[in-house]
């Protein structure tokens, strides 16, 4: 398997004045070429911070404290922000939660995704019309050539999340990392989204980051998960593996409060992230696990690998 990402020891840290948030803190992740990898945890757990340093948007208080992020061999980390422009919208594509935040409702929906085009190959804006029209055909927009000519309030937000895919895809990226990009559609939209993106996959053999809270949907679009938790990774595998047999207990508490079973209830994961200013001693998880042993408190489990997965637990491997 070829490697397209390699997210080596990284740490990002938002300063504020009650302190360093240690929001992402000593991640080691691989990205293959051609697979969807899912992360996966609650809010506040990093996964949103680890999407915007892989694609360099990262800004003031956050500051990447050490680490690298290597695509294609490139250190994302060391380039400048012009270089990092000419990969991001060309090699990377990225798709954002909310398009109400990320359209501007000054313009057409057509000339912004024609922005990208002028972006990376230049010329008028005017002359890429039939390309955003095309886009906008893939993407599965109706009427794309009246389209074009709409502003972002005249569309569902359905379409508008569909109108941020065709701007992350125009270019054809090598890596698409998309940030909880159906939390704000209804399930029926859902379905529609998930579907799409496992078609670009497919057709265009990109690799795709896809960030959630909901391992539901990993369960349907991903090949393999990382489960992160309060600025870690705790467990990384196949979908399938972990789905079946979760290793790590924050892994199990969060398949437990999505599963349904009859005459059992729904389960819910006692207390929430703690503080990342003043995170806990040893594994972060324990003050909420059922499981903790005297040592998680005082010393943190290193990541093992068991079986081509990796775990953080002193419950797994001895």
């Amino acid at each position: 398997m070829e490697r397209l990402v390699r997210i080596v020891d990284l740490r990002v840290y938002y300063d504020l004045p009650q302190g360093a948030v240690k929001a992402v803190d000593g991640v080691d992740l691989d990205v293959i070429k051609g697979e969807i990898l899912g992360i996966a945890g609650e809010s506040g757990s990093g996964k949103s911070t680890l999407a915007l340093a892989v694609t360099g948007l990262l800004r003031p208080p956050a500051r990447v404290a050490s680490g690298k992020v290597l695509f294609n061999g490139v250190d994302l980390l060391k380039l400048s922000n012009d270089e990092l422009r000419k990969i991001r919208g060309s090699k990377i594509g990225m798709i954002f939660q909310d398009p109400n935040t990320y359209l501007n409702p000054l313009y057409t929906v057509g000339f912004q995704v024609g922005e990208v085009f002028e972006s990376h190959r230049g010329g008028p804006i005017g002359k890429y019309l039939n390309d955003v029209i095309a886009l906008f055909k893939s993407v599965r927009i109706a009427d794309p050539e009246r389209r074009v000519n709409a502003y972002p309030h005249h569309m569902s937000g359905g379409m508008k999340q569909r109108v941020l895919i065709s701007m992350a895809v125009a270019e054809k990226p090598e890596l698409i990392v998309a940030d909880e990009p159906t939390s704000a559609l209804d399930v029926t939209v859902q379905a529609e989204i998930i579907e799409l993106l496992n078609e670009i996959r497919e057709g265009m053999k990109t690799s795709l980051i896809f960030i959630t809270h909901d391992l539901a949907l990993l369960m349907e679009i991903a090949d393999r998960v990382a489960i992160m938790y309060a600025g870690k990774l705790v467990e990384v595998g196949s979908t399938n593996e972990v789905v079946r047999e979760p290793l790590h207990p924050y892994t199990k508490a969060l398949l437990s409060s999505l599963r349904y079973e009859r005459k059992r209830r729904l389960t819910s994961i006692k207390g929430s992230i703690p503080s990342l200013i003043n995170p806990p001693n040893g594994c972060r998880f324990h003050p909420r696990c059922p499981y903790a042993l005297p040592k998680c408190s005082q010393l943190e489990p290193n990541l093992i690998d068991v079986g081509g997965r990796v775990v953080s637990c002193f419950l797994v491997g001895g």
